[in-house]
């Protein structure tokens, strides 16, 4: 029986250069397959029938990425952050989510703020990158949300270190 996950897995791996342009296009490319798995695939009925808040689906022990489900409840928001040092993939399968940018902008009396860049809605098979540094939200817009989320490292390490940044006080304009 045919197993997307497996399949992506495999290619992830066997492509895997750390963060350059070729990493980068070919993983999105993967898991945009990913996100187009058939609901019949077994591992995916089990992971739609359990509908955990996140559940890891591979750890990568060569390379270091992580692959994560989401499934997230209308109206959720996880306020503004970036990845530290690391990077980040978000491939929708289902429902719908908006994610804002911005720029962490510091004026000339030394006061730091955040600038919005705009808002996109990501839509099933769209998958979205964030770089080393990138600043964004997410917000889900429908009943739920099934996302699978790669990070080319544990972000544990990186709130650790400080170097991943939550902006907690930011006041979002809607």
């Amino acid at each position: 029986m045919k197993n997307t996950l497996n399949e992506v897995i495999s290619e992830i791996q066997l492509h895997w250069q750390g963060l350059n342009s070729h990493t980068v296009e070919h993983t999105r490319a993967q898991l945009q397959r990913l996100a187009q798995t058939p609901v019949t695939e077994p591992w995916f009925e089990r992971l739609l029938q359990e509908r955990p808040e996140s559940k890891e689906l591979h750890q990568d022990d060569k390379h270091g990425f992580i692959l994560l489900a989401h499934f997230e409840k209308k109206a959720q928001y996880r306020a503004p952050h970036n990845h530290g040092a690391g990077w980040v993939f978000y491939a929708l399968h289902s429902g719908e989510m908006e994610v804002s940018t911005y720029k962490q902008i510091t004026n000339q009396d030394g006061h730091m703020t955040l600038v919005s860049r705009g808002a996109n809605i990501v839509k099933p098979g769209n998958v979205t990158t964030y770089l080393p540094g990138d600043i964004h939200d997410t917000e889900c817009l429908s009943d739920w949300v099934l996302m699978f989320r790669l990070t080319s490292c544990d972000f544990k390490g990186e709130k650790k270190s400080g170097r991943l940044i939550q902006f907690k006080n930011h006041i979002r304009n809607k």
